[in-house]
């Protein structure tokens, strides 16, 4: 069954940069990276997802739904985190969370305990916003995404701001929703992060979809992220000389 359905996404700036082209099928359960450098496009795919922009044309289906024209449906079961997280710096972790809590129907108050402690800011809980580090930033962003429970997580760069314990935490939170039978998206510049999370991967440069895979037809092929990463920009460097 597939969660998210894009095809033939293009969106083009102003400066000329965005994406061009790009269609792509996520499953249930897959842990779909999308990999690329600074400004390839990909925050920009997400956001389409999300509904927070409208493609100049091709489609996004996410539950089937378009965002575009039934944003509440596509939604639903959706929460997503893309580039800076959002919250008020002037209230607590806790009450931040509970912001978001009142937004849905049927989330226990105990919920906020439970993902605070699942990011690592449980002992924060009653701590200002604005006091926070960028990676406890990060944490709190993340623990948002979580209250609701959703079907589908969206994260654009969930390791930035991270210290070294900070990526691992990350990184055992998406293996755990995974093995939950969540479906999640990630986006990141780092090809070992997205090696060590995902079941399928997608690179993209320049706007474009160069190829995408399943991990581990990927590592038998090419050993790792980082050699077929490689691989494809040699590739399509050797076709445009």
């Amino acid at each position: 069954m597939n969660i998210v359905e894009l095809s033939s996404l293009t969106k083009i700036y102003k400066n000329g940069r965005g994406i061009r082209n790009l269609s792509l099928n996520i499953e249930k359960g897959q842990v779909f990276g999308l990999l690329g450098p600074n400004g390839s496009g990909k925050t920009t795919t997400m956001k389409i997802m999300a509904g927070l922009i409208l493609p100049n044309s091709g489609e996004a289906r996410i539950f089937g739904h378009t965002p575009s024209d039934d944003m509440e449906q596509a939604m639903q079961k959706v929460s997503c985190m893309i580039e800076t997280s959002s919250f008020y710096p002037y209230l607590t972790s806790g009450q931040n969370l509970e912001i978001i809590r009142r937004l849905y129907h049927g989330i226990p108050e105990a919920r906020k305990n439970q993902v605070l402690q699942l990011v690592g800011l449980a002992s924060h809980v009653n701590e200002k916003a604005e006091k926070f580090s960028l990676g406890m930033k990060q944490r709190l962003g993340l623990a948002m995404t979580l209250l609701p429970d959703p079907e589908l997580l969206i994260l654009d760069e969930p390791y930035n701001g991270l210290d070294i314990e900070g990526m691992a935490d990350v990184r055992d939170i998406i293996k755990n929703q995974a093995q939950r039978g969540r479906t999640i998206i990630i986006s990141s510049h780092l090809a070992g992060e997205i090696e060590q999370v995902c079941t399928h991967v997608a690179v993209i440069r320049d706007g474009a979809l160069l190829s995408s895979a399943a991990l581990p037809k990927l590592l038998t092929e090419y050993g790792s992220v980082e050699s077929y990463y490689m691989e494809l920009i040699s590739h399509r460097e050797e076709i445009a000389s």
